[in-house]
């Protein structure tokens, strides 16, 4: 009747309200002298989701975290099914490191040093595009 397909409704608008929480504004931002447009994880919720239970990452794309503060940073592969490399950036943008982190590794990868930003993208992007330590990320 009636009042299964107003719940019904109800809870289609409540899952997709939900879901636009966690679909985060894109941009594109500078790395080293190429061009990426990212994803901005800016919000603890956006952080936490991350790159979880995605199938795949496009070309030249990734996820941005950016903290509200400069710390040690530690990022692991909890329900992550793509292969990533992350890169760690101080408050400047310059990277501090690069790592590489496998679909589902449950050990952490840190950041040398305090970092203000995570950059993850599709494993082997950073050197195919000639990116090191050193190299800034332009927001």
């Amino acid at each position: 009747g009636n009042m299964k397909s107003g719940r019904h409704e109800l809870r289609k608008l409540i899952l997709e309200e939900a879901y636009s929480l966690f679909t985060p504004e894109k941009i594109d931002i500078g790395v080293g002298s190429t061009l990426i447009n990212v994803e901005i994880a800016n919000t603890p919720a956006l952080r936490d989701a991350g790159l979880m239970f995605r199938d795949s990452l496009d070309k030249d794309c990734g996820m941005l975290f950016i903290f509200p503060d400069c710390d040690q940073r530690g990022f692991w592969m909890k329900n992550t099914k793509i292969p990533l490399s992350i890169a760690f950036a101080d408050e400047s943008g310059k990277i501090l490191n690069i790592e590489d982190m496998l679909p589902y590794e449950n050990r952490s990868k840190y950041s040398k040093g305090h970092a203000k930003y995570a950059l993850e993208v599709n494993l082997g992007w950073f050197k195919d595009s000639g990116i090191d330590e050193g190299s800034f990320i332009v927001i």
